[in-house]
């Protein structure tokens, strides 16, 4: 598969070398803003660089578009590609609102394109380990599910610090706490309590969530810019326990470990090695095989629930502001 990048930052330049080095993929192109960064980006792999999306896309150099823009142009930049006939990967959130989501998603239908979010944590095997662990009733039905996601960000120019550009905790960190919470649970979010703190230009920088969920278990979500790193998720079980150390960025080059208490009592520790895997390479194989299945398929159950998650987003925002217990939509 040939891969135009668009955006050249930090995040373009990981996703990209990585996704270079997939079995059958390949970058073929770079697009950004200023010409000299997109073709800084562009040697490493050998790629064309463009200064306007539109003279990427009818070159025909690439058969799917990976979007590494701030959260503020994912929208736009997915529609025009979309427009082109190209799939379409776009880095976390997929879009600033669940309005903007849903336009996305008929667009993608409607071109019969595949479009997918970057949740890049969902394809390593430490994930998969853990969906497999909670389908076969290892700490039997889910009762609560606890993630926390914070590191310092104290630079008021950062992108992340500024509301106009979709910038904040809960757009940075807390949307994986949102998709993680169907991924493992397949229940919606009914109900949102939220709190936090303001900062920055006008973006929360510290969010705690007190979720419901459809099958009566509670999720609770705490996201932050004010302190040292830290990464975790407990998912509490009928008969047990299962925890995560670090559920979402996950060392490529590291082993990494489940902790598992089978047992409501006084249960023993069980520790489930899981071999280094680098993420964002089985994010582009899956992509592909995204490609290859069946039109009809491609997009049916991922954008709904990418919807559902952009929902849950909007409704913590709106209870941060509002003080109140907040329902969905």
């Amino acid at each position: 598969m040939r891969w135009g990048i668009v955006g050249a930052g930090r995040i373009a330049k990981k996703v990209g070398t990585a996704m270079h080095t997939a079995p059958g993929h390949r970058i073929t192109a770079v697009c950004a803003r200023r010409h000299d960064a997109a073709a800084l980006l562009a040697t490493e792999f050998a790629a064309h660089a463009f200064d306007d999306l539109a003279v990427m896309l009818a070159a025909d150099i690439c058969d799917a578009v990976y979007i590494a823009l701030p959260n503020h142009l994912h929208a736009a930049a997915a529609l025009q590609a979309i427009a082109s006939g190209r799939h379409v990967l776009v880095e976390k959130p997929l879009a600033t609102s669940a309005a903007e989501v849903a336009e996305l998603i008929a667009a993608a239908q409607s071109a019969g394109v595949v479009l997918r979010e970057g949740m890049m944590y969902q394809h390593h095997p430490q994930t998969i380990q853990t969906q497999a662990l909670l389908a076969s009733g290892a700490i039997g039905q889910i009762r609560e599910l606890h993630v926390a996601f914070g590191y310092r960000q104290d630079n008021p120019r950062d992108i992340r610090m500024t509301e106009q550009v979709g910038g904040g905790a809960i757009a940075d960190l807390g949307c994986y706490a949102v998709h993680y919470t169907r991924l493992l649970t397949a229940a919606a979010v009914t109900q949102v309590a939220g709190t936090g703190t303001w900062g920055g230009n006008q973006v929360d920088v510290r969010a705690s969530a007190l979720c419901t969920l459809e099958n009566d278990s509670t999720a609770t979500f705490n996201v932050s810019f004010m302190g040292g790193f830290y990464q975790n998720a407990r998912i509490i079980g009928y008969d047990g326990v299962i925890e995560i150390e670090r559920p979402f960025t996950i060392f490529p080059d590291r082993g990494s470990t489940i902790r598992l208490w089978r047992g409501a009592h006084f249960a023993q520790l069980e520790e489930i090695a899981i071999a280094p895997s680098n993420h964002f390479v089985e994010q582009a194989v899956a992509f592909a095989h995204a490609v290859a299945a069946n039109v009809a398929q491609r997009n049916k159950t991922t954008l709904s629930d990418s919807y559902a998650n952009a929902q849950v987003i909007d409704t913590w925002r709106r209870s941060l502001k509002s003080g109140l217990r907040e329902h969905i939509g």
